[in-house]
């Protein structure tokens, strides 16, 4: 069983900075995530520019595939170590997610890790280890679907010190709130959210400190297919469409004549559409049983890239009914899109009198696809 993670992180500066001091990078790969936290001493643009040093270190020689023992090998001798305070420049937390649940978590001078499973924190075995004069803690673990795991700077344990707790939050205490608050239908932007804002609380609106807060939530990965356009062979259409009715997860048709061929070959199945949902931009939706969004094609594929393009969320487009803000919703609330492109030429699109954009259905769909990308999403055009 292949596992997924979602990540989500959280970060606030230290009052009177203009700069957070830490640092965190999360990337996918193929087979793993690997995420880097750091924390550079001090705070402001000297601790800033550390900590984004290191993140920067780790991200690129991982990319290189070099082990994690290397990595930290040539950041420990890469990192001075300040001379008055006789503390390394910059304390560091990475981790290693594979997709089969295999996990591997180094940590040099940070709060350690949480690990989350059923709404109680497990023990994570670690051993330590001397690389450069400096004692690594090292964990290598197994997941499932369900666990939550947090690496947070020190800020977040130094919380409401002098005040409600005198020498700060402490590691039980965000224990036990992340026990409270890890709800499974929590997203890790949420669960990161509601930390960071209990961080901020505790310090009265005046971060001490700067804050930082990674979350992995593990998960199984949502999938879905948009298909869009009837292949280029008409005798393909059966094949194309018995081919989608057995794609897992979601399922959305984009484009009025696609739409009747898939309702044709999955049955007859009527084809309702909505008129209450029609925009003076955006056609209206339409309701076809066996799938899951049925809108128009080029238009509300365009008024979705727009949307895209704009910064438009889930929640700035939560109450809107519209087929390009259904879409959006659709694409956003899923970790892999697959689009089916369909090339046959809509004669309707030759039209000189229409936008020019609407002969460029391909386009169009290859500028949504990178737009998703830069969110996260896993993203795959086929033409048929």
């Amino acid at each position: 069983m292949r596992l997924f993670y979602e990540w989500g992180t959280k970060q606030l500066r230290k009052d009177g900075e203009e700069l957070c001091g830490d640092s965190v990078a999360i990337a996918r790969h193929a087979d793993y995530v690997t995420l880097t936290l750091s924390d550079g001493l001090g705070s402001g643009v000297k601790a800033n520019i550390l900590s984004i040093l290191t993140t920067c270190i780790v991200m690129h020689l991982m990319e290189n595939r070099l082990p994690l023992s290397d990595v930290v090998e040539t950041l420990s001798k890469t990192l001075p170590i300040c001379e008055v305070r006789k503390l390394a420049y910059s304390t560091f937390a990475i981790g290693q997610f594979f997709r089969d649940g295999r996990a591997r978590v180094v940590e040099f001078d940070t709060p350690p890790l949480v690990l989350l499973r059923q709404r109680k924190s497990v023990q994570v075995h670690s051993e330590d280890r001397q690389i450069e004069g400096k004692r690594i803690r090292e964990s290598q673990f197994e997941l499932k679907t369900g666990d939550w795991m947090v690496l947070v700077s020190d800020g977040v344990l130094n919380a409401g010190i002098g005040g409600r707790y005198p020498l700060g939050w402490g590691q039980d205490h965000v224990v036990r709130f992340l026990e409270e608050h890890c709800h499974p239908d929590l997203s890790a932007q949420e669960l990161a959210d509601k930390l960071g804002q209990a961080v901020w609380d505790l310090y009265c609106g005046i971060p001490g400190d700067d804050v930082t807060v990674a979350v992995i939530k593990v998960r199984q990965k949502l999938m879905a297919t948009i298909l869009t356009g009837p292949p280029a062979d008409t005798s393909a259409d059966k094949e194309v469409v018995a081919r989608f009715a057995r794609c897992p997860g979601l399922r959305a048709v984009c484009g009025g004549t696609t739409a009747k061929i898939v309702a044709q070959y999955l049955g007859g199945k009527p084809l309702d559409v909505d008129l209450t949902t029609m925009r003076p931009d955006v056609p209206p939706l339409a309701r076809l049983e066996g799938v899951d969004l049925t809108t128009e094609g080029i238009l509300t594929l365009s008024r979705t890239n727009d949307l895209l393009r704009s910064g438009a969320d889930k929640e700035s487009v939560k109450y809107h009914a519209d087929g390009a803000s259904s879409l959006l919703r659709f694409c956003l609330e899923v970790d892999h899109i697959d689009f089916v492109v369909g090339l046959n030429v809509n004669p309707a699109h030759q039209n000189p009198d229409l936008p020019r954009q609407l002969d460029m259905k391909l386009g169009v769909v290859k500028e949504i696809a990178e737009e998703l990308r830069k969110r996260g999403k896993e993203v795959t055009i086929e033409t048929v």
